[in-house]
């Protein structure tokens, strides 16, 4: 079946979704081209936090758009060019990086034509960054591109950021299976008891709420993860060879008093640009230097 397109406006922002039998996908152009919903539509489950109930849908533009906590933390945002402030070159690079509250209006000639295509020119870097949405059957897919716009090297950082639904029950599978993780100091644990008590591939923290991690899983020569829960699956794949490294968040409750979890794959295992190494090919792009990547979601069928 054909993926569909339709538009329509929820608490005043337009909201634009590729629907098919399997699943479907919305994003809003506005508030930096968020994805807000990715929803399997067989087995019932909305993948993505802050969309529903719709009682409860987290959809507001920042107060502050350098501090990301006054967002409403739900959805896909796109981390560009870091994930943490910090300051490279001379230049102040804003938490969670611009886009996720930069408008980006869709491309109607790729729209029409069943894409969901959107641009952005970056402020702080002399970067240019382009993404691509196609549904077709059970598969969502992410076509990435990266553009350094100077004649001279640039460094960046990049993170997909799905705030993905926690529900109990839920089990996250690397594929193919990994056994160590890393935080965010570089310092090596066993995935995925990285603390004593711990199962972060079941969303435990191993402590009593409010409670949260963060560590980083790779380099992955094969980059394959899955959420395995009794309705439904959901499985991400993405180029492993430019972003061998996927960031594991899970809050319970101790981050705006949310519970969710994110598996986030990036091109450095930290959340400052500013700790890249100046000689890490991952995170500079040479002279007018170009990058193109992939990202799949899919529901497997049983």
């Amino acid at each position: 079946m054909k993926a569909t397109h339709s538009k329509t406006t929820i608490q005043g922002f337009e909201v634009h979704t590729l629907a098919n039998e399997h699943l479907s996908l919305s994003i809003v152009p506005e508030f930096g081209a968020r994805i807000v919903s990715i929803h399997d539509r067989k087995g019932d489950r909305e993948w993505l936090d802050g969309w529903l109930p719709e009682s409860e849908r987290r959809m507001w533009k920042p107060e502050d758009p350098s501090n990301y906590e006054t967002g409403p933390g739900a959805g896909i945002d796109e981390c560009l060019p870091t994930v943490l402030p910090c300051e490279v070159g001379g230049a102040r690079l804003s938490d969670h990086g611009e886009l996720w509250h930069s408008p980006a209006e869709l491309d109607p000639e790729a729209l029409a034509s069943g894409t969901l295509r959107n641009h952005w020119q970056l402020a702080s870097l002399p970067l240019a960054f382009e993404r691509r949405i196609t549904l077709e059957e059970n598969c969502l897919r992410f076509r990435y591109r990266i553009e350094n716009l100077a004649g001279e090297g640039t460094p960046f950082q990049w993170a997909w950021h799905p705030l993905f639904t926690f529900e109990p029950g839920d089990e996250m599978h690397f594929l193919p299976p990994v056994d160590t993780c890393q935080s965010g100091d570089g310092s090596h644990h066993p995935w995925p008891e990285a603390q004593p008590g711990q199962d972060l591939a079941r969303g435990d923290v191993g402590k009593a709420d409010p409670a949260c991690a963060k560590v980083f899983v790779g380099p992955l020569e094969d980059a394959g993860v899955e959420i395995c829960s009794a309705r439904s699956t959901l499985r991400l794949t993405w180029t492993a060879a430019s972003f061998p490294w996927a960031g594991i968040w899970i809050t319970r409750g101790a981050w705006k008093n949310l519970h969710h979890w994110a598996i986030e794959p990036t091109n450095l295992p930290a959340d400052h640009l500013s700790d890249a190494s100046p000689d890490n090919p991952l995170t500079t792009l040479g002279p007018l230097e170009s990058r193109n990547w992939e990202i799949e979601v899919s529901i497997p069928q049983t």
